[in-house]
């Protein structure tokens, strides 16, 4: 047996002492550092208002305001005025009662992360002792008091609405786009200036800036996107932040089990000749197609017998200690991709422990690990699938927390993490498998790829993510609420990456090999105050950050040969303001204005290191090369809008905003004589981004609830991607000169969400037992299609860089449940339909022609199967059904 050509450089005893004695000073400074600071990023909320007398008006002097089932609770100062912190994002019953006075309390009221639930109470004088009068509340559609945009998707509206996954829900969001390749992109930034929280935790690659979302929809408390100028406590975000808050257990034990079948109708472009009759190019002497799709159940890592999804979540209490819960939510997913090959196996553990003490004081422990391998669609191997290369993924994270309230005004929060993430791109997961398997290098080939042709990409990516985090809360009187924090960040980073991999004498691989092992180190803190008066909301705060890729370069990243020094560490303090200013109770103005850093994702400083050595370089015809002496990307961003209550239910957002981009990396060319010629990754890249969002909701009443948001943006800029530099330089293609409209710049979106609930349906026994509770939920989107560039004719140069636009896109989906049984385990009956009406939505298009497909004429050598290319349009109809049971 040959032993697998692992990462090679593992880190010997001396390197694992320098890093232990890192983190230990890094905890040190921090420690002392937040002694000397107020005493994270938020995760909880705040529970405020005035109790006062329902006849008179009067303030109510110690009036206590509880919240039900937790040991939370305030008394009202010589205003009337009370606040509770710390209170985790959920509903709850909030109780109020004074000697002299009937008690109340308000059901239903909605706490969020990060946000002030705003709570007045009136108590009616009562000698005797009366019933306590009970009210629900009502959360009004639109926060009045938020300084900037922020959406906010709850556990109960991700359960109803058509989605799957995460990213989907982020998709109907205002100011959200996705590209061609299905990447999210936010008020016109690059799909990596989005950073992603669970449970306060940074989830990200490093390398190449991806976020794996291991997070089941079923383990999800409540999702949070800030797309405008979030606040201090983030940071390294130019775009946005994404915090997701999982499920906690509760005092009862719950289960819920759901099964999902994969897609039931049969996807097109699965089929032999989808498109027309003798389609397939590639055929058998007598005339067959050799096309044959590939199935997930012939994988040999299947640990669930058949397709589908199936999801087990339960919860409850714990029995080890008082006041301590349980949280474990589990995925499996087997599901062949709709394209003529591709799959995707997932299997994904999230759980917490939490145990509360004292009066909001908590500890918790989570931990989530997800397992992926999956398969894309490249259309060259559409013959030979299994020869085409996989992708094997995988994740752990751990979080262990302590909350601790000092005071009624004050509490800390203390976090350790640690998150790792291993990516590969191969044939195999097994060198051996390599040699048993006859491997040889592709061709090229202009036509599509054979059994005697091999995918030669060879990737293997580790990625150790230690972190360090402090933060305080304190409430300054009634009016200011003060937050500082520092957070830590030791990385490791490992990448081996073999291009046109070949087998040598030796049978080890071999081939163009790009390899490195890095520790930067990450560094951020904040300061911020929140002042909360009744005619003014104002958000203040500045934030510094600082990064040590803590590596060596070449003294100018021009000249190969000006030898090696140490690469500078970056810093950037980043400030940021936000003010909201109610006109009246229903109507609010505001402006946030910040400055936003990001830090390169390291592929790009530590790319082709090999490529340092100036006779490894020097032996190249042309190639990509990180700059580790690259600087922070910047964003400067403003917003102003207006919001309001038009009723009770029904509320509406009007949003302008505008982003200057700088220094974002590009790549630029550089050649020195015959001896260099080389694309290096530069600070060169810019773009400017303008718009208006427009927001519509109604909370649930009269059996529904609609939500909708239409958003006008321009992005321009003189590059979409990083990379782009380079590839125009080795495809010969001009430099775009000036600014045009970005890869993913869709000039117009809008979507749409509705609930809708039958309800218990009066009539006879069929109709009641057919139409009762039923739930419906539906979701609509519409956008511009995204740009692309002309050909204007051989022989001429091109026209203007993405100075033409694909047709529109339109999808509607839908999810239906019905109760089968209610007790004493509650069975409903899924029903999933993505893209409804069967629409054909582009996403790559011909530039000649402008559509995703055209027909060879009689001078082409190319196949109609070639043209055909069934991944250059989005997904068709889907259809899935299932089973829930809760019990």
């Amino acid at each position: 047996m040959n032993n697998p050509p692992k990462l090679v450089i593992r880190f010997p005893s001396e390197s694992r002492r320098i890093r232990i004695i890192s983190l230990l000073r890094l905890s040190l400074i921090l420690t002392l550092l937040f002694i000397l600071s107020t005493p994270s990023l938020a995760q909880t909320g705040k529970i405020a208002g005035r109790v006062t007398d329902s006849e008179t008006g009067a303030a109510l002097i110690d009036a206590n305001v509880i919240i039900e089932e937790t040991p939370l609770g305030s008394a009202t100062d010589i205003n009337g005025e009370y606040f509770i912190l710390n209170v985790s994002p959920g509903t709850y019953e909030i109780t109020s009662s004074l000697l002299g006075y009937s008690s109340k309390k308000i059901i239903g009221v909605q706490v969020n992360s990060g946000q002030t639930t705003w709570l007045n109470l009136s108590l009616v004088p009562s000698v005797l002792q009366m019933d306590e009068v009970v009210v629900t509340w009502e959360k009004p559609p639109v926060d009045l008091q938020e300084t900037s945009s922020r959406s906010v998707v709850r556990q109960e509206l991700l359960e109803e609405l058509p989605v799957e996954t995460i990213t989907q829900a982020l998709e109907l969001q205002a100011g959200a786009v996705t590209d061609a390749y299905g990447e999210l992109h936010l008020r016109g930034g690059r799909s990596g200036e989005i950073v992603y929280y669970v449970d306060g935790q940074r989830i990200e690659n490093p390398i190449t800036g991806e976020s794996s979302l291991f997070i089941n929809r079923e383990a999800v408390q409540e999702l949070t996107l800030l797309s405008g100028t979030f606040n201090a406590e983030y940071g390294d975000a130019m775009s946005g932040v994404v915090q997701i808050i999982t499920r906690e257990g509760g005092d009862d034990l719950s289960v819920n089990v759901e099964y999902l079948s994969p897609m039931i109708n049969s996807s097109p472009y699965r089929e032999t000749d989808w498109a027309g009759k003798n389609y397939d190019v590639i055929r058998d002497a007598d005339g067959n197609s050799l096309y044959e799709p590939n199935d997930v159940l012939d994988e040999p890592t299947n640990i669930l017998g058949t397709v589908g999804r199936l999801a087990l979540t339960t919860s409850g209490p714990l029995k080890l200690a008082d006041n301590t819960h349980f949280f474990i939510s589990g995925m499996v997913n087997n599901e062949n991709g709709y394209l003529p090959f591709g799959y995707e196996q997932e299997r994904s553990l999230i759980a917490k422990i939490t145990q509360s003490y004292g009066s909001g004081g908590k500890i918790s422990f989570s931990t989530g690990m997800g397992w992926e391998n999956y398969q894309t669609y490249n259309h060259d191997w559409k013959y030979v699938p299994e020869h085409y290369h996989k992708h094997f993924l995988r994740d752990t994270r751990y979080d262990l927390r302590w909350t601790h309230p000092l005071s009624k005004r004050a509490f800390f929060d203390v976090s350790l993490g640690y998150y790792r993430q291993s990516h590969d791109a191969k044939l195999f997961e097994e060198w051996d498998d390599y040699l048993e398997s006859g491997y040889q290098q592709k061709d090229f080939k202009f036509n599509f790829y054979e059994e005697t042709d091999w995918s030669d990409v060879w990737r293997e990516s580790r990625t150790e993510t230690y972190s360090l985090k402090t933060d305080g809360t304190f409430q300054y009187g009634n009016h200011h609420l003060l937050k500082s924090g520092i957070e830590a960040r030791l990385l490791e980073i490992e990448m081996l990456d073999i291009r046109e991999l070949t087998i040598d004498e030796n049978d080890q691989p071999a081939g163009i090999i790009d390899s490195y092992v890095e520790n930067p180190i990450e560094l951020g803190a904040y300061i911020q105050d929140k002042i909360e008066l009744s005619y003014m909301v104002v958000n203040a705060g500045i934030r510094l950050d600082y990064v040590d890729p803590r590596t060596e370069g070449w003294s100018n990243p021009e000249n190969p040969d000006s030898g090696m020094t140490q690469v500078d560490a970056e810093y950037q303090f980043s400030p940021r303001l936000g003010l909201a200013h109610p006109i009246n109770d229903r109507m609010s103005l505001y402006f946030a204005y910040g400055h936003f850093f990001q830090y390169p994702h390291y592929e790009t400083l530590f790319m082709n290191s090999v490529d340092l050595n100036p006779d490894t370089l020097a032996g190249r015809a042309f190639d990509a090369v990180g700059n580790r002496s690259l600087k922070p990307q910047r964003t400067v961003a403003y917003e102003v809008g207006l919001k309001g209550n038009l009723s009770d239910n029904l509320g509406f957002k009007v949003t302008a905003f505008y982003k200057d981009i700088t220094d974002l990396v590009g790549t630029k060319q550089v050649r020195i004589g015959t001896k260099y010629n080389y694309a290096l990754f530069r600070n060169i890249d810019y773009a400017s981004v303008i718009g208006v969002e427009l927001g519509i909701s109604r909370t649930f009443s009269d059996h529904w609830s609609f939500e909708g948001n239409y958003t006008y943006s321009v992005a321009k800029g003189n590059s979409s991607e990083p990379l782009e530099g380079f590839w125009n330089v080795y495809y010969q293609q001009p430099e775009a000169f000036q600014e045009y409209y970005l890869d993913f710049d869709r000039r117009h979106v809008l979507n749409a969400m509705l609930i809708w609930q039958s309800g218990a349906v009066s009539g006879g026994q069929t109709i009641k037992a057919l139409l009762s509770d039923i739930t419906l939920g539906a979701t609509a989107s519409w956008s511009s299609g995204l740009p692309y560039t002309p050909y204007t004719g051989a022989g001429e140069r091109l026209a203007l860089t993405n100075s033409s636009r694909m047709d529109p896109t339109a999808t509607v989906d839908i999810r239906f449940t019905k109760p089968l049984v209610n007790t004493p385990v509650k069975v409903m009956l899924l029903a999933y339909v993505e893209n409804l009406f069967d629409l054909t939505n582009d996403l790559r298009v011909n530039s000649r022609t402008g559509e995703p497909w055209e027909s060879p004429t009689a001078s082409d050598a190319i196949a109609l199967d070639q043209l055909y290319n069934p991944s250059k349009v989005d997904r068709p109809r889907i259809i899935k059904i299932g089973l829930q049971a809760k019990f």
